[in-house]
């Protein structure tokens, strides 16, 4: 395929990945009932196996003017971007939402946008938040039962035939945005940072089976050429759901490239990939206790670090930057622990509180600048 196509099939995945809440309604699939999220332990299988499209909420530029009066100064981006779009109107169109179990904040952010009375259909998805227990395990599978009544009786019955299909859909759109990670970790040079972002942004907007076709597309347009980041420095990126294009940007545009990333937006999903050879409740069960996966959950009291540590020396990256939300309390309490032992073993890390991409970047920008200089061959 020649370098047209992908600029093509890159002009797509920007074009969706840009648009707001408002402009994104006319693509969205018309046969199938928006439902929005916020975290990956939602289980989006069972949202489009009951006729749903599962639509991840990532932040939003938005001029606050409606949400002093509802959230306290020290909310993330996240939620105060989203509650001010609930009460502008932009989400309008959700016809359900459903909050996991996860952070203080959160938990209080799920009835402040149920007493709106905006969305239809919200559900409280109560994930454990000691996952190392007995009894989380058929707690656990409890709760996805009870979330599937609630999308049978909401949107649309879920047969054992259509979440077997969901599950295939949703572990090849996973196999295949693994494989564009391990290729453009060979060869950045086909694929900018942003990019790289916006593709992996509209792969929560966009209708699951369009956009693995689309993927499809995009890996058989890129050249099999390895060996093409030889003179940038590979840097490894943690944090919360960042796939803002702008970030992306900026490390890259400083001489460094992303070889790997643990967002929760990004290649921590792949472990999230569902065994096919078990019953479906089973399997959507099991895969929350396979690995480590956010700091709101409790697997071990080393879990995350040896999580991290196993992922930078695999991506062999020489330094890793941590673009955490600024009021994210449950990563800042594993930032110590995660700093020290990367530094033992001779990695260095930056800290870097973000907020809105769209304003703030000038000091953040320096201090990347200086950090890639600092890890730069003399």
């Amino acid at each position: 395929m020649d370098e047209s196509s992908l600029s093509k099939i890159l002009k797509e995945f920007e074009s969706i990945s840009s648009r707001s809440y408002q402009e994104i309604i006319p693509l969205l699939p018309r046969h199938r009932a928006p439902v929005g999220f916020f975290c990956p332990y939602v289980p989006e299988e069972l949202i489009y196996a009951a006729g749903g499209h599962p639509f991840r909420l990532m932040g939003a530029t938005v001029k606050t003017s409606h949400i002093q009066a509802h959230l306290p100064a020290y909310c993330c981006h996240l939620v105060k971007s989203s509650l001010e779009s609930l009460l502008q109107g932009d989400l309008d169109f959700l016809r359900g939402i459903v909050f996991g179990q996860t952070c203080d904040t959160m938990l209080g952010f799920s009835e402040i946008w149920a007493i709106q009375r905006r969305t239809p259909f919200p559900f409280n998805l109560a994930i454990p938040s000691h996952l190392d227990s007995e009894r989380s395990r058929p707690y656990v599978k409890a709760e996805i039962e009870r979330f599937k009544d609630f999308l049978d009786s909401s949107l649309g019955e879920i047969t054992s035939e259509n979440l077997k299909l969901s599950i295939q859909l949703f572990n090849r759109l996973r196999d295949s945005q693994k494989e564009l990670y391990q290729r453009r970790s060979k060869n950045s040079t086909q694929l900018r940072g942003e990019d790289f972002a916006r593709i992996i942004r509209a792969g929560y907007l966009m209708d699951r089976s369009q956009y693995t076709e689309l993927l499809q597309e995009l890996l058989g347009s890129l050249k099999g050429e390895a060996n093409k980041n030889n003179e940038r420095v590979p840097l490894f990126v943690a944090g919360n759901m960042t796939h803002a294009d702008v970030w992306f940007s900026l490390i890259e545009e400083a001489g460094a490239f992303i070889v790997r990333d643990d967002l929760c937006s990004g290649a921590r999903t792949f472990r999230l990939r569902v065994r096919e050879d078990l019953n479906p409740i089973d399997a959507l069960t099991e895969r929350y206790f396979n690995a480590y996966f956010c700091p709101t959950k409790y697997m071990g009291a080393q879990a995350h670090v040896e999580s991290l540590l196993k992922d930078v020396q695999d991506s062999r990256a020489k330094g890793v930057i941590f673009l955490l939300y600024k009021y994210c309390e449950d990563h800042f309490f594993d930032y110590p622990d995660l700093k020290t032992v990367l530094e033992s073993k001779g990695i260095p890390a930056l800290l870097l509180e973000v907020e809105d991409p769209s304003y703030s970047i000038g000091q953040l920008k320096i201090r990347i600048q200086a950090f890639i200089e600092m890890l730069s061959p003399l």
